[in-house]
């Protein structure tokens, strides 16, 4: 079964969510790299709490791009430290029982 990871963060101080944006967008060639990537999407509440949602083929997959994330070996991943708080994220894995279409 796949894998649904969710990243919840808010934003650093100062940092707004057009920056954010940019930085996710920079950051895609960096999770498409990764073995198991299927898709991703982000979203944010009005009160700025940010949701990366990404959909992995297996666990296995999804901790293996975890373990790889690195903004000195991957610097398509700079903007994104820069611009989220990082004591605010939380990074959760869930392993997909069901799922239904439209």
């Amino acid at each position: 079964m796949s894998v649904i990871e969710t990243v919840r963060y808010r934003l650093k101080e100062g940092a707004t969510a057009t920056e954010a944006l940019a930085a996710w967008e920079e950051s895609q060639s960096f999770a498409r790299a990764q073995k198991g990537f299927l898709g991703r999407k982000l979203a944010v509440t009005s009160e700025g709490d940010f949701l990366d949602h990404v959909e992995w083929a297996s666990m296995t997959d999804a901790k293996a791009a975890a373990a790889n994330f690195d903004p000195g070996k991957y610097p398509e991943l700079l903007g994104l430290v820069q611009v989220l708080d990082e004591s605010s994220m939380v990074m959760t894995h869930y392993e997909v029982l069901g799922e239904a279409a439209a």
